[in-house]
């Protein structure tokens, strides 16, 4: 069935989701962006600082938090820094805004910021590469004390 799925069909499931995504989740975040010739590094490679662009606006998100563990053999409840949450995109709507996550960036949801430490882009339309549907950001809950980002006001 998967060699039946064409590129009509295809643009219609994009419509879709834009649709869905867009006009009924509507849950926006702001994304950072490193600027890579403004990051210095130690003779180890390592960055020392991270310069970052200013964020940028993204209005189609999917969210969703990982099941949290307790912290710890004490058992005295749960680290709310170890928090992990999951940002799904759909890559029409980020091909729109010419924006793409990259690990390291800097998510910024419910003035909360969130590191993206993994990107997976292997949910495929009829298993077909040609068909990449969206690009789900792995993160962690990170400081703002730690980060150089600029404030958007919206």
């Amino acid at each position: 069935m998967a060699r039946f799925v064409s590129q009509r069909d295809y643009r219609f499931f994009q419509h879709i989701n834009r649709e869905i995504v867009s006009d009924i989740i509507d849950v926006g975040v702001i994304l950072y962006k490193i600027i890579n010739d403004e990051v210095s590094v130690n003779i180890y490679g390592e960055s020392t600082s991270k310069t970052r662009y200013r964020g940028i606006q993204l209005d189609a998100a999917l969210i969703r938090y990982t099941k949290q563990q307790p912290s710890g053999e004490d058992g005295f409840g749960f680290d709310a820094s170890q928090q992990e949450v999951e940002f799904r995109f759909v890559r029409k709507l980020l091909n729109d805004v010419n924006v793409y996550p990259e690990i390291g960036d800097i998510i910024k949801y419910n003035d909360n910021y969130y590191e993206i430490d993994n990107i997976n882009e292997a949910q495929l339309i009829a298993s077909r590469p040609e068909y990449s549907q969206s690009i789900i950001c792995e993160t962690h809950l990170t400081r703002k004390s730690g980060l150089n980002i600029e404030e958007t006001h919206i």
